[in-house]
């Protein structure tokens, strides 16, 4: 783990179990969806979230520290962004 997940650059990206794109969806769906997505998944899975508004990060790093859970990196992608997340 990096200790500042934010905008990391020139890391290569973690690899992931599950994908999730609410780049589409306004708030507070991409919350919900990714916590769906959660429920669904083992410890130790990880879950890369992508998503248009870079103040998302925020609310996924939100997230994860209420759910227990831990962001293992975050980059830019081209016209969005991405946060990998280990379910613990």
């Amino acid at each position: 783990m990096s200790p500042d997940p934010s905008e990391q650059q020139g890391e290569m990206a973690p690899a992931f179990d599950r994908s999730l794109d609410v780049r589409s969806m306004n708030c507070p769906l991409p919350i919900l969806k990714t916590k769906a997505e959660f429920a669904r998944m083992q410890a130790g899975e990880v879950l890369k979230v992508s998503y248009q508004q870079q103040q998302y990060v925020k609310e996924i790093e939100m997230f994860s520290r209420q759910t227990g859970n831990q962001v293992i990196h975050t980059q830019a992608e081209g016209d969005h962004h991405s946060t990998w997340i280990e379910k613990k």
